[in-house]
């Protein structure tokens, strides 16, 4: 008996290996799936029907193996168990026929850590990589869009001349650069891949698209976002920053010889600019001063604002830095909000009219706990530079001295964005690239940039797919769905190897000699209520006892009444 139950196994087990063999060999396809990346769901379809639609995304990629001829295979897409798509594998081609934009953030906090210099050398590896017959456009930003901006093309040779010539200034809008790129692509021939690759280093601050909108109007033109964010997450810790500025009678003049324009019109626009880099989390009170110090505005972080308040600055009276710079940390004590504090005080002369000592400011100061960034504007000998670089260093901020109209907006931006940028939004960039069919990369050091880019460019170069299904549930009631995908293979060979219904040799296996060679599973969740299910006997059972508590009373009455 043994002997033959061992013959039996064996038999057995030489029919099975070779067929399971022969299942690995035959894949010619793999999926690339992410869950995180390519399940989204929307409020409508395509052509507008409203309902709660899920989009699943994927990648066939060819997997080295021949295809057979007279097999099928599918994708079969799967909700809680149930089929609700079911499609022909695309042939994975390599698209060359590509419509690419490069969108480059050219930012000031680009100077850092060699970013820009790195991410210069980065877009000239991606432009290279691309076939020669892909167009390519490109689009520079900071704060805004800056001209030229260059639809797309096959000679690369303007986009690389742009991309070498520009300097980092100003703050961060790549969600108006994202926006701009998507309209460039639009235009571009139909029929053609197209996908916009985003690049930036910071938090956006200057844009007046926003992320919804971006992603729409990807979506909307099937054009798939990859972006690319250099540095470390930011915190988004809030910053409080007192702007103490000086509109004293020696701002009137210009602040040097090569100046034509007044310092306190320099001032409007370096102060301007300041404000306008400071992001969402930022906020920001303003003190002027002459001779007397004005009431401190409230805090706010409305752009508008605070910029309307500068404007209105004009020259007139004395000098009282110190009693600004002093006000100034009382008001941050004051209003006690969480996260940085800063007093950024700019003055063009020597104090001649404050009542506070200068020893009085930074013991506050200190006591508080808050850095004095002092800014001279003008003449050094019509400064007293000395006393602002003590009131620095002995709170831990620095001093710094503008010369003349442009040092003054070069120091007032640059201040704006040490203050504030802390690293990149990382939520932000993911959802864009998700929900739109590309890829996030993250670029924590930016000497891996050339490298990413080399990511990206092959995966431009692969077709992505997506399939979009009403949902078997549509009723948003907060519970967890199941998806699944299903790389599957028919062929009349596997039908007549079925023994009631299922493959002989494989685990694997599906119905009328389907097989599956690959499977991925994800899961989403709507948001809503949580409606709890039950069967009819649990409330027939619960009405019952309902019922018996009600009739209790009365029953207990006529129970002491015998």
């Amino acid at each position: 008996m043994r002997k033959f139950f061992a013959v039996l196994f064996a038999v057995v087990l030489a029919a099975a290996v070779p067929a399971l063999g022969q299942d690995k060999a035959a894949a010619p396809y793999k999926i690339d799936f992410e869950p995180a990346r390519d399940v989204t769901l929307s409020d409508k379809d395509d052509a507008g029907k409203q309902g709660l639609f899920v989009t699943v995304r994927f990648v066939i990629t060819l997997d080295g193996a021949p295809e057979t001829a007279g097999v099928e295979y599918k994708i079969i897409i799967e909700e809680d168990g149930q089929r609700v798509k079911e499609e022909d594998v695309p042939r994975p081609t390599p698209s060359e026929d590509l419509s690419v934009v490069l969108a480059m953030d050219t930012s000031g906090s680009m100077k850092e850590h060699g970013r820009m210099k790195q991410a210069k050398s980065a877009a000239e590896t991606f432009l290279d990589r691309l076939p020669s017959k892909a167009e390519c456009g490109l689009i520079l930003f900071d704060h805004e869009i800056r001209p030229p901006t260059l639809t797309p093309v096959l000679d690369r040779g303007p986009l690389v001349a742009q991309i070498r010539k520009v300097e980092p200034r100003g703050g961060t809008a790549y969600l108006d650069a994202a926006a701009k790129g998507v309209d460039l692509l639009r235009n571009t021939v139909t029929g053609r891949e197209r996908a916009l690759v985003l690049m930036t280093d910071g938090v956006d601050i200057n844009s007046a698209t926003t992320l919804e909108q971006v992603i729409q109007k990807a979506r909307q033109a099937r054009i798939r976002v990859y972006t690319i964010g250099i540095g470390e997450p930011g915190k988004l810790e809030q910053v409080n920053t007192t702007l103490v500025l000086d509109h004293s009678g020696s701002m009137q003049p210009p602040a040097a010889d090569e100046d034509v324009t007044p310092k306190i019109k320099a001032l409007h626009t370096a102060a301007a600019r300041f404000i306008s880099i400071v992001p969402s989390y930022g906020r920001v009170s303003l003190i002027p001063f002459s001779t007397a110090v004005g009431t401190p505005k409230e805090f706010t972080n409305n752009k508008a604002t605070l910029t309307e308040a500068v404007l209105k600055l004009s020259p007139q009276g004395e000098t009282a830095i110190f009693d600004a710079t002093y006000a100034a940390v009382a008001t941050l004590e004051a209003d006690a909000a969480k996260g940085k504090r800063a007093v950024i005080a700019m003055t063009d002369g020597i104090d001649n009219s404050s009542r506070r000592r200068v020893e009085e400011v930074i013991e506050r100061a200190k006591e508080a706990k808050v850095p004095l960034y002092m800014l001279g504007f003008g003449r050094p000998g019509e400064l007293d530079e000395t006393t602002m670089k003590r009131m620095a260093a002995e709170t831990g901020g620095r001093y710094y001295h503008a010369k003349n109209e442009k040092a003054l907006l070069d120091i007032f931006e640059n201040l704006s964005i040490q203050l504030h940028d802390d690293g990149i939004d990382e939520k932000s960039l993911t959802q864009l690239a998700h929900q739109t069919g590309g890829r996030y990369y993250p670029a924590k050091n930016v000497s891996d940039l050339s490298l990413i880019v080399e990511s990206v460019s092959k995966s431009i170069l692969q077709k992505s797919y997506e399939v979009t299904f009403p949902s078997l549930r549509q009723v948003r009631d907060g519970t967890a769905r199941n998806i699944t995908l299903k790389l599957v293979r028919r062929s009349g060979e596997l039908a007549s190897n079925q023994v009631g219904g299922s493959v002989l040799f494989g685990a694997n296996t599906g119905i009328h000699g389907e097989e599956v060679l690959a499977t991925k599973k994800a899961g989403y969740q709507t948001h809503g209520v949580v409606v709890a299910e039950m069967s009819p006997i649990v409330y027939l059972f619960f009405l019952i006892v309902i019922g018996m508590l009600i009739a209790l009373p009365s029953m207990m009455k006529k129970s002491s009444a015998s």
